[in-house]
């Protein structure tokens, strides 16, 4: 029954849904959804994007959780229960300047474990 699904155009639909009912009224900028995929296990794959699908599978990057990485992945579409959409990546650039160092933040943890 899933394998009927395009789940690629009903995230583009959904994201574009959410995006107009929160006033953000532009044209869809998002390169890539960041989606939630619950299947028919006890755990969730996310957040991950979609990156091709076909009759059968849904191929998916999945952001690593520790740090900097993507896992590629495909799921059955047949064992998906479930999508949703988590937000989208912009494709705008970004200028490295203006990011701030947040490493002063994370060196500040005496407090916190003792």
């Amino acid at each position: 029954m899933n394998s009927k699904i395009n789940w690629s155009e009903k995230v583009k639909n959904l994201d574009e849904t959410i995006r107009k009912e929160i006033g953000i009224d532009e044209e869809n900028d998002a390169k890539h959804i960041l989606i939630r995929v619950q299947t028919k296990s006890a755990e969730s794959i996310e957040p991950a994007f979609i990156v091709g699908e076909d009759e059968t599978f849904l191929d998916l990057f999945v952001l690593s959780p520790q740090g900097p990485g993507v896992t590629s992945t495909a799921v059955i579409k047949d064992n998906i229960q479930s999508i949703g959409v988590i937000g989208g990546v912009s494709a705008e650039k970004v200028d490295p300047s203006e990011i701030r160092d947040e490493t002063p933040l994370l060196d500040d943890v005496s407090g916190l474990y003792q």
